[in-house]
């Protein structure tokens, strides 16, 4: 990557919102941007600028920090120059002599200030030709140099840096993530948090059937280290004597029970945390509990909103972003639940299932696990 003095930082949803929204976003969104690159150590200064934020540095570092703030499309570090011409041509032609490139293309796009985008075009292009030799290929070009002009001043790049997009943290409520050790979970905590809200992860700790508890919380610090400064609360509830009188009671409704078991305790805590809604790890049909009739049975009569970002993915898409994201290796050896059955119910009914909740008194169970929790914050 070429030397540069500033990195433009682009977003998306943000510019379509109203104004009032748009200035509440745009501010969350610097904010956040100035939170991380602050915990990097690095000098800045970051300024709002015509629907981009503009960060003043020379950090390396900075363009990779920035592109993983919730929020942004893209960075670019950015060489700025005075609003000339000749000027802009010199910086243009230093970059593409860097990179030594066949053919090239100009992109100009002006967005203020004297010079037009054909002038820009015609004129840098020129320039670099003359100093590289190389051919003008607007088609498929082996490089593109950027030109953006602005009222005081201009700003050449080449490089764009993918952003992980989505909405600034903090942007929107609160939710309460189910996690369980496992892979997909800590996947559809980070996909809510990648649309602007913050969370509460809620660790149902099944012991003696398994013990997953040092991956939830390995998986709990991974996803942290996304939330621009804000704390996360780790709610633990032991569930394993409530599991043992469902298994006991309904072996082939187990995993339907325990979820509804769950869902129950979710509401209680989901209160507590101010939380707007549950989130699962839910991915249709890849164990015998996601079944779309089984899904329906557990959740007839919960009365909570509960979310399911990975619902139309498959293991290697959730797999591949769990190692993108970082909680990948939190989850190794996780385990499986003992207390699941050989032979699972997949087709659901909701009144039997209900039916079944109301026998074994799942209310007051769920009551008293609740009276058990222990709330960490990390």
């Amino acid at each position: 990557m070429a030397s540069f003095d500033s990195v433009l930082v682009r977003y998306g949803e943000i510019a379509l919102k109203d104004p009032w929204t748009r200035k509440s976003w745009e501010r969350t969104l610097a904010s956040n941007i100035v939170h991380d690159l602050k915990e990097a150590g690095i000098d800045h200064r970051a300024s709002l600028e015509r629907g981009r934020i503009f960060v003043e540095t020379p950090d390396p570092r900075a363009p990779e920090i920035l592109s993983n703030v919730f929020g942004v499309v893209s960075t670019s570090p950015v060489r700025t120059c005075e609003p000339s011409l000749a000027v802009v041509a010199a910086v243009a032609s230093d970059l593409a002599a860097e990179r030594r490139p066949r053919s090239f293309a100009i992109r100009a796009r002006r967005g203020g200030g004297g010079i037009s985008s054909t002038e820009i075009a015609v004129f840098v292009g020129d320039a670099v030709r003359e100093r590289t030799g190389a051919a003008v290929d607007l088609t498929d070009p082996e490089v593109e140099i950027f030109v953006e002009a602005r009222e005081d001043k201009v700003l050449v790049f080449t490089d764009v840096v993918r952003g992980v997009g989505g909405l600034p943290l903090g942007s929107q409520p609160r939710m309460l993530a189910l996690i369980s050790g496992g892979i997909d979970s800590p996947v559809a905590a980070w996909m809510m948090m990648r649309r602007g809200c913050p969370i509460s992860l809620l660790y149902f700790d099944p012991r003696p059937y398994v013990d997953a508890l040092p991956q939830a919380e390995r998986s709990a610090e991974a996803l942290r280290r996304w939330t621009s400064g804000r704390r996360i609360s780790f709610i633990r509830v032991p569930i394993g004597t409530g599991l043992v009188r469902i298994a006991e009671a309904e072996p082939r409704a187990t995993c339907l029970l325990c979820r509804r078991l769950m869902y129950r305790i979710a509401g209680m805590v989901m209160a507590e945390e101010e939380a707007f809604g549950v989130v699962t790890g839910y991915s249709l049909g890849q164990v015998a509990s996601q079944t779309p009739a089984n899904i329906m049975a557990e959740q007839s009569g919960i009365d909570l909103p509960i979310y399911h970002p990975l619902i139309a993915m498959d293991k290697s898409e959730i797999t591949d972003l769990a190692r993108k994201i970082g909680t990948y290796r939190a989850t190794a050896d996780a385990g499986t639940c003992t207390a699941a059955p050989k032979r699972p119910m997949t087709r659901g009914r909701a009144e039997e299932v209900r039916g079944m909740e109301v026998e074994l008194g799942l209310a007051g169970i769920a009551a008293d696990l609740f009276s058990e929790r222990v709330r960490t914050r990390l």
